[in-house]
């Protein structure tokens, strides 16, 4: 086993707000024109000692450890805050191995699931850091279409919930499905629907000689989605900006629309929105004597050689980013929102009622990426592009779940 040596980190201390605000002794700032308090976090408890080319998962144990999925070093580390690091078993394609992790996310009885890209399947390691069952990413068959099962969720019957495009992987459709697989029994359910950013699609050439690009509209509206242990789905919704719970049984819990300032776009933002460009998969086949082998990878993020007078930009930014749900462990949703270029992370705190209770910003220059049952896992970024990961304290938030 690697070992790994860890130190307490000291955190940054988030700068001063706008003079509207106003900084009370517990730590809440209530800004005169909102109606909720806006919330910061306080100096990191411990820090990752090593920076990571690729943290793609981060999940924090029952025992407070920590699991590290480093893609780009093929590693998944488990971190005892003040105690060290190992690397969790080895590296191939046998049952108790792995070669490309991505996502971690938790699953009953202590069980974790792992994204494993480099094999193309999903594996459950047991809560005593064992590997058991195994399912494929790919889904169905190429005849009649394939699902990418890439989790985005998962709640505590087992359940696995991903977006599944309604028109296949190469589809232009502005919707998707909210799925959810059942590990028990192989099936797939749909859970809800949501709105996808749009696309640009251009075709060239001729019958025998046709070339298709498709490629993202800067800035266009999009819904955003996560999953809470219990199973609710949550959606913030891009019309009409508001919370939406979709409970296991089909209920919906509607929140109040929420007014907002649209951020207007300025070139850093082109830059921004250029650089965060890739991640998507690679999907590769391969014959290695025995049949075809499937595996995947993230392409490297960043337009390469675009320029942004290649888009046509909006004036303005929609509410949200991609990807801007995250649930914690009280099951409150954080909806990420959108800020000029450079400015701190903001998001919107909102309980089981879909009702805004509180914003928090984020230290500067960190991103959330993962929460604790009483923790927020930040990552910070480097010059050379290396990840450091920080363990914060939950700031107090007001109201209930």
């Amino acid at each position: 086993m690697t070992k790994t040596n860890t130190a307490l980190g000291s955190g940054v201390i988030p700068f001063g707000l706008a003079a509207a605000m106003v900084l009370s002794p517990a730590g809440v700032r209530v800004a005169a024109a909102q109606d909720v308090p806006r919330v910061s976090f306080g100096p990191a408890v411990a820090a990752f000692e090593d920076g990571l080319g690729s943290m793609r998962g981060v999940r924090e144990l029952e025992d407070g450890r920590v699991l590290i999925a480093d893609g780009f070093g093929a590693a998944v580390i488990v971190w005892t805050p003040a105690a060290g690091a190992d690397t969790l078993t080895n590296t191939g394609q046998g049952p108790e191995e792995y070669r490309t992790p991505d996502g971690l996310f938790p699953l009953p009885d202590g069980g974790t699931l792992l994204v494993d890209l480099g094999n193309a399947r999903l594996t459950r390691i047991e809560a005593d850091l064992g590997f058991s069952e195994t399912w494929p990413i790919a889904q169905g068959a190429p005849n009649t279409g394939m699902t990418m099962m890439i989790p985005v969720g998962t709640d505590r019957e087992g359940g696995i919930y991903f977006q599944q495009r309604l028109d296949g992987m190469a589809g232009t459709s502005d919707s998707a499905a909210v799925a959810r697989f059942d590990p028990a029994t192989g099936e797939i359910s749909e859970a809800g629907r949501v709105r996808l950013a749009a696309q640009k699609r251009t075709e060239s050439g001729d019958a025998n000689n046709r070339s298709v690009s498709i490629r993202p509209v800067p800035f266009s509206d999009q819904d955003s989605w996560n999953v809470a242990w219990d199973g609710r789905v949550a959606i913030a919704r891009a019309d009409d900006y508001r919370l939406e719970w979709m409970g296991p049984a089909g209920s919906v819990t509607r929140g109040p629309e929420i007014p907002y300032e649209p951020v207007r776009v300025g070139r850093a933002d082109q830059d921004e929105w250029l650089e965060g460009l890739g991640g998507g998969l690679r999907v590769e086949m391969t014959d290695d004597g025995g049949g075809m082998r499937m595996s995947m990878s993230r392409a490297s993020s960043g337009a390469g050689d675009a320029d942004p007078s290649d888009f046509e930009w909006p004036d303005v930014k929609p509410v949200i980013p991609a990807a801007a749900v995250e649930i914690d462990a009280e099951g409150r949703a954080w909806v990420r929102r959108h800020v000029r270029a450079g400015e701190v992370h903001l998001y919107d705190v909102f309980d089981a009622r879909g009702q805004r209770i509180a914003q928090v910003e984020l230290p500067e220059d960190r991103r959330l990426v993962a929460f604790g049952a009483e923790s927020a896992y930040l990552v910070r970024s480097d010059e050379f592009d290396f990840a450091w990961l920080e363990r914060y304290s939950m700031p107090a938030l007001p109201g209930a779940r």
